[in-house]
C-alpha cells in the first residue's frame, strides 16, 4: 500500500533554459528496487516579481499496476540549518489560526512521534491537511535573520499536507545528527494512463521575519483570488452569543422555543447580542442529519418563529444551526440517497464517524450512540441540499445560517470515481468552495452565513466564522497573528469560554488582544449564562471594557506590526480607525505571566496583574 521512491535513488535528465530547471525522469525506482514506468517531470523557475523566490510545479503519467498516490514537492532538507543557535529556531505552522513551535529540530522529534502507527523510525512528522487543519496554505522556518516561507500559491482547494519532519529518536547520541524537512504534500493519485499535474508551491529565503511569509502570501491572494466580503453592519457588532442545545445528543429537552426570548435577555444584560441555536429540530442535536424540521416537543414550527420574532424585536439576532457535511447512517436519507454521496476511503470503505454523548448513565458515554458519514462536498446533489436548508432557516425568520463543520472539518480524501471529482481524490474539497459560493448568492443581503472553522479561500463568501482550531482555542502554542495579519479583519470567536473553570482566563485575554467575538456555551450549552455567575461577571467585564472602545475592536483594522517594545509575557494587537481623515490606534494588552507588572508605553504608565487584560490609546 505504500512504497517510498527516494529522489537520490533516481535517473533522470535536466535542461536549463533561462531561469528555468527542467528535470525529467523517465522510470521512478523505490527503494527497494522495484521499478515502475512512472514518467515524472520537475520544472524549477527563478521569479523575481514583487517577491524573489522559486516556482515548483510537477507532473505525473501513471503506469499499469501502480497508483503514484503522493509527491512531496517541495522537499527541502535544511542540513544544519542557517543559525550557529538552532534551538533558537522558530517553525510558524499553518495549524488553525497558527501555531509556533520553538527549536523545531527538537521538539518535533520530543513531541509529535507516533510511538507505533507511523515510520518514525525514519523521520518524525508535524504534519497539517490544508484545507482544515492549516487555515492557510503557507508555513515558515524563522533561523537566525532569515525566514524561509513555503506556500502553495494558486487558486484552488485540492487538499494538500503542510509537513516539517524532525530526526528519530536517536539510538546513539554521537551518531545522531539533526535534520530538519519542511515539505508540502501532492496527492495525484495517478494510475495507468493519466497525466496529472500538482499544485504549483512558491519557496522564498528573506530577510525579516514572519511577516516576510505573510506578505508574500497575501500579495498572492489578494491578487488572483481573495476578495474581502462586505458583511452586514449588524454582523460587525456582533458581541458574541450564547451557544445552547435544545434539545440534547441523548434527547433531554433542555430548553423549548418558549424559552429562548428569556435566554437571550440573560445575555443581553451583560451585553451579548446573539444566540446560536444547536438541537432546535426534530430528531435532537447531532442525530437525523441531513433532515430538519421544527419539532412539536419543543413548540412547533410557529412556537419557533415566534420567539426569533421576539428575539429581533429587543434588537438581538439568531443564528440556526445545521451542519454542512454528516449523515445519520440511521435515516431513510441515508439509506436511499446519502449512501451515494458519502466520501469513499482509499480500501473503498465510507468514512465513519462515532460520536459518544450521554449524560450521567455508562452505556453511551462506553459504547457509544451514533455514527455518522462524511458528504462528499463536490456532490451536486449534496449542495443543493444546503440550498434548501438556508432557505429553510432564513423562512424561519433566523438572522443567519450557519452550517457546522463545512468549512475546514475532516479533510479526506474521496475514492468515489462516480463523484464530479471523477479520478481525482483531492479534488473533492473543491466542493466546499462551490457551496458556499452558492449559499452566498442565494443569501439576501440583510442575512448572514456562518460556518465552523476557517479556510482561507472560502473567506469571501462568508459573514463569520465560529472558531474551532487552535488561535480560536488558546494553547501555548497558538500564534493567531499569522492569519489574522495575513487576512485582517474577518468577525471571529474565540472557542471554549464553557465554563468559569481554570484557563478560561487565557481564553478571554486571547479573545481580546485578537479582537475575537465570544462563543459563550455554559456546561457545553446545557444551561443558560446566568446560572454560572462567576462566568457572567468574566463575560461581562469583557464586554464592558470592549464596549468603552466600541469602534476600535468593531470597525477598527487590526495589526500586529509596529508593536511598541513591551515586557516579556505581555502580548498586544493593535486597532486602528480613521477619524476626521486621521489615524488613531488603540493597542490591547494581556498580561500572560504570573505576576502583576507595570510598564511605560507611549509615556503612559499601565498595570496589569497576572492574566488582566487592559486597553491604551496611542
Amino acid at each position: 500500500r505504500e512504497m517510498k521512491i527516494s529522489s537520490h535513488l533516481q535517473q533522470g535528465t535536466v535542461n536549463q533554459k533561462d531561469q528555468t530547471i527542467s528535470i525529467c525522469y523517465p522510470e521512478l525506482v523505490t527503494d527497494e528496487g522495484r521499478i515502475f514506468p512512472i514518467r515524472l517531470w520537475i520544472e524549477v523557475s527563478l521569479r523575481e516579481e514583487a517577491y524573489p523566490g522559486f516556482l515548483w510545479k510537477a507532473e505525473v503519467i501513471g503506469a499499469p499496476d501502480v497508483r503514484l498516490n503522493e509527491l512531496m514537492l517541495p522537499l527541502m532538507d535544511l542540513g544544519s540549518g542557517a543559525n550557529p543557535d538552532k534551538s533558537q529556531d522558530i517553525l510558524y505552522t499553518a495549524h488553525g489560526l497558527g501555531g509556533r513551535i520553538s527549536n523545531p529540530w527538537e521538539t518535533i522529534t520530543r513531541d509529535f512521534h507516533t510511538e507505533y502507527m507511523n515510520g518514525d523510525d525514519s523521520t518524525v512528522w508535524c504534519s497539517y491537511r490544508y484545507p482544515g487543519e492549516a487555515a492557510m496554505a503557507w508555513f515558515g522556518l524563522q533561523t537566525g535573520p532569515y525566514c524561509l516561507s513555503i506556500g502553495r500559491h494558486n487558486e484552488g482547494l485540492r487538499l494538500c499536507t503542510l509537513n516539517a519532519g524532525g530526526k528519530p529518536r536517536p539510538i546513539d547520541e554521537k551518531e545522531q545528527k539533526d535534520f530538519l524537512t519542511l515539505s508540502f504534500s501532492h496527492f495525484p493519485c495517478a494510475k495507468e494512463g493519466e497525466q496529472v499535474s500538482v499544485s504549483e508551491c512558491f519557496t522564498a529565503l528573506t530577510t525579516g521575519d514572519w511577516r516576510t511569509g505573510s506578505d508574500i502570501y497575501r500579495h498572492s491572494a489578494f491578487n488572483h483570488w481573495y476578495q474581502p466580503k462586505e458583511v452586514p453592519d449588524w454582523v460587525k457588532e456582533i458581541t458574541g452569543w450564547q451557544r445552547i442545545i435544545l434539545r440534547h445528543q441523548f434527547g433531554k429537552i433542555q430548553f423549548t422555543y418558549g424559552d429562548l426570548p428569556e435566554v437571550y435577555r440573560e445575555g443581553a444584560k451583560v451585553g451579548l447580542n446573539m444566540l446560536m441555536v444547536f438541537g432546535w429540530w426534530k430528531g435532537r442535536f447531532d442525530n437525523g442529519y441531513p433532515e430538519y424540521e421544527p419539532d412539536p416537543a419543543l413548540g412547533g414550527e410557529e412556537g419557533l418563529i415566534t420567539a426569533i420574532h421576539e428575539i429581533r424585536s429587543l434588537g438581538g439576532h439568531v443564528a440556526l444551526y445545521t451542519n454542512g457535511q454528516l449523515m445519520d447512517v440511521n435515516t431513510d436519507f441515508y439509506r436511499t440517497r446519502g449512501k451515494h454521496l458519502c466520501r469513499i476511503d482509499i480500501d473503498g470503505n465510507e468514512y465513519r464517524d462515532h460520536y459518544r454523548f450521554g449524560a450521567e448513565g455508562m452505556t453511551l458515554r462506553s459504547f457509544g450512540y451514533k455514527s455518522f458519514v462524511t458528504a462528499c462536498p463536490a456532490c451536486e446533489d449534496w449542495q443543493k441540499l444546503l440550498l434548501t436548508h438556508e432557505k429553510m432557516k432564513f423562512d424561519l425568520g433566523a438572522d443567519s445560517a450557519f452550517f457546522d463543520q463545512l468549512d475546514g472539518a475532516s479533510p479526506l480524501l474521496c475514492f468515489d470515481q462516480s463523484h464530479p471529482h471523477r479520478n481525482r481524490p483531492d479534488g473533492a474539497e473543491e466542493g466546499r468552495k462551490t457551496a458556499f459560493q452558492q449559499l452566498a448568492q442565494h443569501c439576501p443581503k440583510d442575512k448572514a452565513i456562518g460556518t465552523e472553522m476557517v479556510i482561507d479561500q472560502c473567506l469571501p463568501y462568508l459573514d463569520y466564522i465560529h472558531g474551532c482550531q487552535p488561535g480560536a482555542i488558546y494553547t501555548p502554542d497558538c500564534y493567531p497573528e499569522l492569519f489574522l495579519r495575513t487576512f485582517p479583519d474577518i468577525v471571529q470567536t474565540d472557542r471554549f469560554v464553557h465554563d468559569a473553570k481554570e484557563g478560561t482566563d487565557h481564553s478571554f485575554g486571547n479573545a481580546f488582544i485578537h479582537g475575537f467575538r465570544l462563543d459563550v456555551c455554559p456546561w457545553r450549552g446545557r444551561v443558560p449564562l446566568s446560572r454560572i455567575p462567576a462566568l457572567q461577571e468574566k463575560v461581562r467585564r469583557y464586554l464592558s471594557l470592549k464596549e468603552q472602545y466600541h469602534d476600535y475592536f468593531y470597525h477598527g483594522h487590526y495589526s500586529c506590526d509596529d508593536l511598541p517594545e513591551l515586557p516579556e509575557g505581555i502580548r498586544a494587537g493593535k486597532f486602528t480607525v480613521t477619524r476626521d481623515g486621521k489615524e488613531k490606534s488603540l493597542l490591547a494588552l494581556w498580561n500572560t505571566t504570573g505576576q502583576t507588572l507595570s510598564f511605560r508605553v507611549a509615556d503612559q504608565t499601565i498595570t496589569l496583574a497576572s492574566e488582566e487584560y487592559g486597553c491604551l490609546l496611542l
